[in-house]
């Protein structure tokens, strides 16, 4: 799964990673170290990149988690941060946007994770990225909601997959990455060439480091957030 992720905005790195050429200016003004979906307390919004009605790439902050269409209230009773990726054209609340092409790219610098360990109570986070520690990104979609009153929201969910041998041992899922030469072929192509691109991902070995649970509140946002566990004697 992916429920915490870290991105640190560089508008130099979005336009060279992401070829964006629309709404650079939209981009968020400060680390995000910590970004955890949206709850009845605080609003999440991430910044995405997307094909635009004129084909050029743009970036938006979007709502997170996702909220279907056809939803009658904001907040639902269960989880669309995610999507698994193999139901993720057959489940109620991604179908559409999926159907309608309506892909994204989430830029990230990294993801938490928590493995269970034998004999301890509290799970030991992950900080897991590239081995360069650049930015790069997940597969998403997004799509429109409106409320009562008619404001419309756009949101948008990360789809997950199964885990890479790498990262058996810490979870059963992880979220899908997209390697940088598919970007055009996820955001652009139909949703029967997409899924082709929904696996582990194999590109290149990912970084994978304890962190202190300093990361477990989301409200912590902090670049102690990243740091690696002192090495234990």
């Amino acid at each position: 799964m992916c429920g915490r992720y870290n991105v640190l905005p560089d508008a130099a790195a979005f336009v060279d990673v992401f070829d964006v050429t629309q709404g650079i200016d939209r981009l968020v003004d400060r680390p995000l170290y910590n970004i955890a979906p949206s709850n009845q307390r605080i609003e999440t919004e991430i910044p995405i990149v997307r094909t635009s009605k004129e084909g050029e790439r743009e970036l938006l902050m979007s709502r997170w988690p996702l909220i279907p269409f056809w939803s009658k209230e904001r907040f639902l009773r269960f989880s669309t941060a995610n999507a698994k990726g193999e139901t993720v054209s057959e489940k109620p609340a991604f179908r559409e946007p999926w159907r309608r092409g309506r892909r994204c790219l989430v830029p990230t610098n990294g993801y938490y994770e928590w493995q269970s360990v034998p004999g301890q109570k509290n799970k030991q986070p992950y900080h897991i990225c590239l081995t360069d520690k650049s930015l790069f990104a997940f597969g998403g979609l997004w799509d429109w909601w409106q409320d009562k009153d008619g404001n419309k929201v756009e949101s948008c969910t990360i789809i997950t997959t199964e885990p890479t041998e790498q990262l058996q041992h810490i979870h059963s899922r992880m979220p899908l990455i997209i390697d940088r030469s598919n970007y055009d072929r996820w955001l652009d192509d139909t949703g029967e060439k997409a899924t082709t691109l929904i696996r582990p991902y194999s590109e290149q070995p990912l970084a994978i480091y304890p962190i202190s649970t300093f990361v477990n509140n989301p409200m912590n946002n902090e670049p102690r957030c990243l740091a690696p566990l002192e090495a234990r004697v």
